[in-house]
């Protein structure tokens, strides 16, 4: 199997358990590996036909920026269920995750490797008004999905208390209270809460596909 390697993306989130790391963003460190079968793109310059690595930084620095992790082990997990959920072509990723400042003054930094194929993230689509659902990963502190909206239809929702989203669209047109939303750009990500619910419709004759995170504001962890 090909891979597309992402080395050393850096960037800066919430992750840790003490006071500090809790308040104050830290410098984390990348590497990727996306198994895919890139032949085809290699063959016809389509850059549909592989996994973008440019678009690939944004959508995990999105997530990352997005949630305030305790523990790395949980990132890698999560940014492992979203890549082979967004990206239908790979079979499987390798995340690893590394913390610079973790052990200062006595290693060079602490890190975590993970490798996660799709038989890793069982899912199952559940029909609804609006077009469908598909979880990709579910714990304590976030839900990762995938939601179709049908053409002509709208999705309006209230979240559990507490919890705040962040989407960005994937395929097809849709639009938030603010205006259309633009097509796989997640550093422009849309945010939503409890207090002001999410309604998005579908634009056009193809239904909308958006992924989502839900993040549950834990107090302790």
């Amino acid at each position: 199997m090909d891979v597309i390697r992402i080395h050393r993306l850096e960037l800066d989130c919430i992750v840790g358990i003490r006071p500090p790391e809790r308040e104050h963003q830290q410098r984390v460190r990348l590497d990727l590996g996306l198994h895919a079968d890139v032949s085809q793109a290699g063959r016809t310059g389509r850059i549909s036909l592989t996994a973008d690595y440019d678009q690939v930084a944004h959508e995990v620095a999105a997530l990352l920026s997005f949630r305030r992790y305790h523990l790395i082990e949980m990132a890698a997990e999560e940014v492992a269920a979203m890549l082979l959920g967004v990206h239908g072509g790979v079979q499987r990723v390798d995340v690893r995750i590394e913390k610079p400042a973790a052990l200062a003054g006595r290693a060079r930094a602490a890190s975590v490797e993970v490798k996660r194929r799709r038989r890793d993230f069982p899912r199952s689509v559940d029909r609804e008004p609006h077009g469908a659902r598909e979880v990709l990963l579910d714990t304590r502190e976030a839900r990762l999905e995938l939601v179709r909206i049908d053409p002509e239809q709208e999705l309006c929702e209230v979240p559990e208390s507490s919890a705040e989203a962040l989407y960005w669209l994937l395929s097809g047109a849709a639009a938030a209270e603010h205006g259309p939303l633009p097509t796989r750009l997640p550093e422009g990500a849309n945010h939503s809460s409890s207090d002001s619910p999410s309604r998005l419709r579908s634009l056009g004759p193809d239904p909308a596909v958006l992924f989502r995170c839900w993040r549950r504001n834990l107090i302790a962890h």
